[in-house]
């Protein structure tokens, strides 16, 4: 049986300091004071980046290297490795494609979960449009956009919740009626990501009303989602690299043909101690810099409403730090 080694989720009473300016939620939504939120324990700046994998398993070789990222691959799988501490983002949603905010049911009955309110329904795009848009808004401090979410049709909407720079998104569609128990939450706050069980309660102890300002729900690595099959598999992992306390390493697996098993044990063995699984099979495809690395399995590449998107660090200038959002097309050789 697969035991959980997740962090501890600390409960705290109300902290005003956290709530002010606060805008975890669009403007239709009531934001009273929290009596409780699930919060976690986060220590200052980093004076230091964390050094990079440097003997990576499963015969990967680095590919690709930027400043706080690297892009193994093997052959067949791809990861990416992150170090928040260097200042490397991940962008965990675009709004630019939102068609509703699906405030109530949708024509199928669904509505959105966990006291939310709010399930945005998405229009679909090529993985390409991803990442032209991750690039429109970044220039050249784009790096590459992955498939995200899992999500549902008719209208597409998510199926789990997403909050993104403050803002929910999406409650998800599907609650308790799917894989109750089995959830998991990619957090992101400054340079920390942690990856913990979702607790699929309502307003407020739902860490969705904290002051959290990222937080992506997923499933547990374990979920069954075909846990033998070898098929397309998008996973995330985090970890301690430096064993200072704070989860500074995020690495993103991506397989045109992996197990659940498979996924699982390539991020542990670059030292992971959280892992989520994503969407998988035909929506697992990933670009780097403008190049396509794993394209879809299905027959017509499949348009996916949710991505993720790695940013660079700011570039230093000899006046400081200068950001340079902006059409810039940037090539890579294979």
């Amino acid at each position: 049986m697969f035991q959980n080694n997740s962090p501890t989720i600390e409960r705290f009473g109300t902290i005003e300091d956290h709530l002010r300016g606060d805008s975890s939620h669009h403007s239709k939504t009531k934001r009273p004071q929290l009596t409780a939120f699930i919060a976690l324990t986060l220590s200052g700046t980093l004076l230091a980046t964390t050094p990079l994998s440097t003997d990576p398993p499963y015969k990967f070789k680095v590919i690709r290297q930027e400043a706080g990222v690297r892009l193994y691959g093997n052959g067949i799988d791809w990861v990416q490795e992150l170090d928040l501490s260097a200042g490397v983002s991940l962008q965990l949603f675009d709004p630019r494609h939102v068609q509703d905010w699906g405030e109530g049911a949708d024509d199928s009955g669904n509505s959105p979960q966990y006291d939310t309110g709010v399930s945005v329904a998405i229009e679909p795009q090529p993985i390409q449009v991803h990442w032209q848009d991750l690039e429109e808004r970044w220039g050249d401090r784009a790096f590459s956009v992955t498939n995200g979410q899992f999500f549902g049709s008719e209208p597409v909407q998510l199926a789990f919740p997403l909050k993104a720079e403050g803002i929910i998104y999406s409650g998800g569609y599907a609650g308790l009626g799917e894989y109750p128990g089995e959830k998991q939450m990619l957090i992101i706050q400054g340079q920390q990501a942690q990856i913990l069980p979702f607790p699929e309660v309502g307003y407020p102890e739902n860490p969705l009303f904290s002051p959290i300002p990222n937080l992506l729900v997923g499933l547990d690595e374990w979920a069954d989602k075909g846990i033998k099959r070898a098929v397309g598999r998008t996973f995330v992992g985090v970890g301690d690299r430096n064993q200072d306390g704070i989860s500074e390493t995020l690495w993103i697996f991506n397989s045109p043909e992996a197990t659940q098993l498979r996924a699982s044990r390539v991020l542990r063995a670059l030292g992971a101690d959280g892992v989520m699984m994503l969407d998988g099979g035909g929506s697992t495809q990933l670009w780097v810099q403008g190049v396509e690395r794993l394209s879809s399995s299905d027959s017509s590449p499949r348009a996916i409403p949710h991505s993720l998107g790695v940013i660079l660090p700011r570039r230093l200038t000899p006046d400081g730090p200068e950001e340079t959002p902006g059409p810039h097309h940037r090539e890579s050789q294979p």
